[in-house]
């Protein structure tokens, strides 16, 4: 009976370490999938926090899209208020300024010629308005780079014939 009833015995330990050792196995294994989770989850709040920023740069990207298809106005005289900027003839009180802030100012001028190089700040643009109706009188502006460099209020008989071209200094 001894050798029929160790035949069971061993059988039931076997089963009984089998079960207690995968217990252990899987139970000693469980922090290890905690941290993996955590660390997923803290993968996808990074990703969806980046996904928001994206989304919102598009959108910003969309609406500067849009603005940029509006119609440009073109002015033959500056917007009103221009004065302010040029308290006499050869002086302007813009001068440092930005061509976009000066647009903003003054708005899309009816003539504009623009030269532009491999360094930016090589580049030149010279703007003319035409400041008053029935007059020939042209308001120039001189940029270098990005910047207002000067302005004067003078006679405009045209490119062709305009004193732009002779101005070494600005073009040099």
């Amino acid at each position: 009976m001894n050798g029929k009833l160790a035949l069971p015995v061993i059988a039931t330990a076997l089963i009984t370490a089998l079960v207690v050792g995968g217990a252990f196995f899987f139970l000693g294994r469980r922090p290890a999938v905690d941290e993996g989770r955590a660390e997923l989850e803290r993968q996808v709040a990074a990703l969806e926090e980046e996904k928001a920023a994206l989304e919102q740069e598009v959108a910003d990207l969309r609406e500067e899209n849009a603005a940029l298809k509006e119609p440009v106005e073109i002015r033959r005289a500056p917007k009103e208020g221009w004065e302010q900027y040029f308290p006499d003839a050869e002086t302007t009180t813009l001068e440092g300024e930005s061509l976009e802030d000066v647009r903003q100012l003054l708005g899309e001028p009816p003539y504009l010629v623009r030269s532009t190089a491999a360094d930016p700040r090589q580049n030149r643009e010279v703007w003319v308005y035409g400041p008053f109706p029935d007059d020939p009188t042209g308001l120039y502006l001189f940029f270098k780079g990005d910047r207002l460099d000067k302005a004067r209020i003078d006679e405009f008989p045209g490119l062709r014939e305009s004193s732009i071209w002779e101005d070494e200094d600005f073009w040099g």
